[in-house]
């Protein structure tokens, strides 16, 4: 009996010491937002989609550059979803010209995902300022990271 039961303490010590060490190897940390320019298109639209920087918090302040123009940009990354959701200032003062941007980040190739990266997602679009139509107020994007 008494062997039983220090066979079953040795094996339930070795079960609490293995258990961290299975969790660390299994946890894995989500990958930092690759900040800088990101070449979009959008419904189209080619732009660069540039993010200096991120707060602690993950919010952020940039700008999206099309051709002969560019908007503020404002938004957050939520690193455990990997997920971006920004807003586009079109008229700073017209809020019927703002679009409204959530992508997901993933590696351009799964054999190598801490290579180049993209953003997948939709944006919306809230009056004709911002290329609403009464239609369609919903259309897809895509951006790439080298």
């Amino acid at each position: 009996m008494v062997t039983r039961t220090r066979t079953f303490a040795m094996i339930f010590s070795f079960a609490l010491t293995l258990a961290p060490v299975l969790a660390a190897e299994a946890s894995t940390t989500p990958p930092m937002f690759p900040t800088g320019c990101w070449t979009a298109n959008a419904n189209g639209q080619t732009a660069q989609i540039c993010i200096p920087s991120l707060e602690p918090d993950g919010s952020f302040a940039g700008t999206m550059v099309f051709e002969g123009y560019t908007n503020a940009i404002t938004g957050l990354w939520a690193s455990g979803a990997q997920q971006l959701s920004f807003l586009r200032l079109g008229i700073p003062d017209n809020p019927l010209t703002y679009q409204a941007f959530t992508g997901f980040l993933f590696p351009a190739d799964s054999a190598n995902p801490t290579g180049p990266q993209m953003l997948s997602g939709s944006f919306s679009v809230y009056g004709p300022g911002g290329g609403a139509v009464q239609s369609r107020n919903l259309f897809g994007w895509v951006a790439s990271h080298q």
